[in-house]
C-alpha cells in the first residue's frame, strides 16, 4: 500500500469515529415513573400455604373453599413437581399472616406461613 492510501484510510477511520462514536439517548420522563412503579409493586412478605397435592382438582377445590370464606384475599397456585401448591394472601408482616392462619385453622389440612415475594395488597 502506498503512503497516500494509508493516510486516506487513517482519515476515514478518524472521521467515522467522530461521527458514529457518540450516541445520545432521549427518553420520556414517564418511563422512569413506570419503572419505579413496577419496582415498588412487588416486595418481600408472607403467604400461607393451605394445600398441596399432585391432583389439580383437589387444589382447585381448596382454592374455591378458601375464596368463599375470604373473597378479598388473593390465591396463588404454582406447580413444583410433582405437586400443585396453593398459597394465599399478600401479607406484609408475620402478624397479619398469623391472624388469618388462626381463622383458617381446622378448615384446611395444612397451614404453613412462608416468606415470599408478594404483590402490594389491594386497597379497599
Amino acid at each position: 500500500m502506498s503512503l497516500k492510501t494509508i493516510f486516506l484510510l487513517f482519515l476515514l477511520m478518524n472521521f467515522n469515529a467522530k461521527i458514529f462514536g457518540q450516541i445520545n439517548v432521549y427518553k420520556d420522563n414517564r418511563i422512569d415513573a413506570l419503572v419505579e412503579k413496577k419496582r415498588t409493586s412487588i416486595m418481600g412478605g408472607f403467604r400461607i400455604q393451605i394445600c398441596f397435592d399432585s391432583d389439580k382438582v383437589v387444589v382447585n377445590n381448596a382454592r374455591t373453599k378458601f375464596s368463599n370464606l375470604f373473597p378479598k384475599i388473593d390465591t396463588y397456585m404454582n406447580f413444583e413437581a410433582p405437586n400443585f401448591n396453593l398459597l394465599v394472601g399478600d401479607f406484609r408482616t408475620l402478624i397479619e399472616a398469623e391472624k388469618i392462619q388462626e381463622k383458617i385453622l381446622g378448615e384446611f389440612t395444612i397451614s404453613i406461613i412462608k416468606k415470599e415475594i408478594i404483590h402490594l395488597p389491594r386497597v379497599d
